[in-house]
């Protein structure tokens, strides 16, 4: 009985030559025989002295034999039914494209997402704990100094009306856990910043900024209580930390998963990073609302001080707020809302 017969269609390149020639191979038991259109015999050798290349994607099927003659062939089944399932035939039928492939993107986009909702808290909680506080204090440090040069000037207060706030800002740290009140510096500066308006703003170690602006406009106890406390809360819910190093964070884990970034991911990542984190600005936000709203309340202040104070920015700048979903703050009409029911709920 003779061999089993079968033909596989394709192109070779004969060894020497570039030219690509339409061909089939012939397969008779154990011999491969390459045949051209006109029926020429273009080389042949035993099974077991061809070198079949593995399979990769929609990309032709290579096989070289002992004289360097490469034959091509897409017909990936009927190579894998001639020498049996390998590795990357295995590989190959993975990638191919299929409803399971639908799956695994979903899959991936699904791991994806837990990593940025979660890994990168994770990552961001590990690398607090690990940070020593002289790191911090030098974070505080070089912010300020980079202030100092770049926006900042110094204080023309009084030195009554620094008294005055100073004694209030004692008395909402005094009124702090003592734990709390040693973690942190809680060291309060006063600044003037031409062009900045009303403000006052932490630094991750606990270094306090309160403009001239601020203290000549808001000058009320209560509203000064309340934003000095919003802002402690910022520091000993450690917020600033946080931003820092959750933005860190993505590039790690981007790198991990897709190796170097390369700058065009870079500036994906970073304009991504930046839309993504606004949520979790605007969480802090309103969290340090809240830790004020108590703490105020705690050290003898009227809490409704903070809420006056946005009443007022609402008043003045309600109008060219940016929307909501774009900023990393609430907006203050709906955080004076949310300021009232949680006085209410006190």
């Amino acid at each position: 009985m003779s061999a089993p017969t079968s033909d596989l269609s394709g192109f070779v390149y004969v060894t020497g030559s570039s030219r690509r020639l339409p061909a089939r191979m012939v397969v008779r038991g154990d011999d491969l025989t390459l045949v051209g259109d006109d029926d020429t015999d273009l080389g042949r050798a035993p099974m077991s002295d061809v070198a079949f290349g593995d399979p990769l994607g929609r990309a032709a099927r290579k096989l070289t034999f002992p004289d360097g003659t490469i034959f091509e062939t897409h017909d990936h089944a009927a190579i894998d039914a001639l020498i049996g399932p390998t590795h990357g035939a295995t590989l190959h039928y993975l990638e191919a494209f299929n409803a399971r492939l639908f799956a695994v993107v979903a899959v991936c986009l699904a791991a994806a997402w837990l990593l940025w909702r979660y890994g990168l808290d994770i990552l961001t909680a590990a690398a607090i704990a690990m940070t020593p506080p002289v790191m911090i204090e030098q974070i505080d440090k070089g912010s300020m100094q980079t202030i100092d040069f770049v926006m900042a000037e110094p204080s023309q207060l009084s030195q009554d009306d620094k008294d005055k706030v100073s004694a209030i800002y004692k008395q909402l740290v005094a009124a702090l856990p003592a734990g709390d009140q040693e973690k942190h510096s809680f060291d309060l500066l006063f600044r003037h910043m031409p062009g900045t308006g009303p403000n006052a703003f932490a630094l991750p170690g606990g270094t306090m900024i309160m403009t001239d602006e601020f203290v000549d406009r808001f000058g009320e106890p209560d509203i000064l209580a309340g934003v000095l406390g919003h802002e402690i809360g910022h520091v000993v819910e450690q917020h600033g930390l946080r931003r820092i190093y959750r933005s860190l964070s993505m590039y790690i884990l981007v790198s991990f998963l897709a190796g170097d970034t390369g700058p065009l991911l870079e500036d994906i990542i970073l304009e991504g990073n930046l839309l993504l984190s606004l949520s979790f600005d605007r969480h802090q936000e309103s969290s340090a609302d809240e830790f004020g709203l108590t703490l105020a309340r705690d050290a003898g202040f009227d809490p409704a001080g903070l809420k006056v104070f946005f009443e007022e920015m609402a008043r003045e700048y309600g109008a060219s707020e940016p929307a909501q979903w774009m900023s990393t703050h609430p907006s203050s009409e709906e955080r004076t809302k949310a300021i009232q029911d949680f006085i209410d709920s006190l």
